[in-house]
């Protein structure tokens, strides 16, 4: 096949490496300070993609339990779906519903990378867009 994935993926590096100066993250909803266990929350995200598609990045969300004298120790993430709602100056929305598995103390942050099936590993392109 003349190695039509590796061209393939080299393209597709390219167009993103290009465009991932003007990704961008901003919060969509009003973060809630605290919720009760059993509660649900919604996260919602407005992705500034300079051009690329949504298929192109993940945006997920990232949790840690802090602890005293180790800093925060990462835990889980999850991964929000980009929906179809019209957004403002051609954003894309991500949405997660959330219910915490855990109680107590919960950190987060919100992060954007790349994304592509020929990756050897999802952090490859070395490119990432914090919220």
């Amino acid at each position: 096949d003349q190695y039509l994935g590796a061209r393939e993926l080299a393209a597709w590096k390219a167009r993103v490496r290009a465009a991932w100066p003007g990704v961008g993250l901003r919060r969509v909803d009003v973060p809630r300070s605290r919720i009760s266990f059993g509660e649900s929350v919604s996260l919602e995200v407005g992705a500034t993609l300079n051009g690329l598609d949504p298929r192109d990045v993940t945006v997920e969300v990232v949790f840690a339990q802090s602890q005293r004298d180790a800093g925060n120790v990462a835990l889980s993430s999850r991964e929000l779906l980009p929906d179809d709602a019209p957004m403002p100056l051609g954003e894309h929305r991500y949405v997660l519903r959330l219910e915490p598995e855990l109680c107590g103390k919960i950190d987060y942050r919100i992060r954007c990378f790349p994304r592509h099936d020929l990756l050897t590993h999802r952090f490859e392109p070395g490119l990432m867009a914090w919220l």
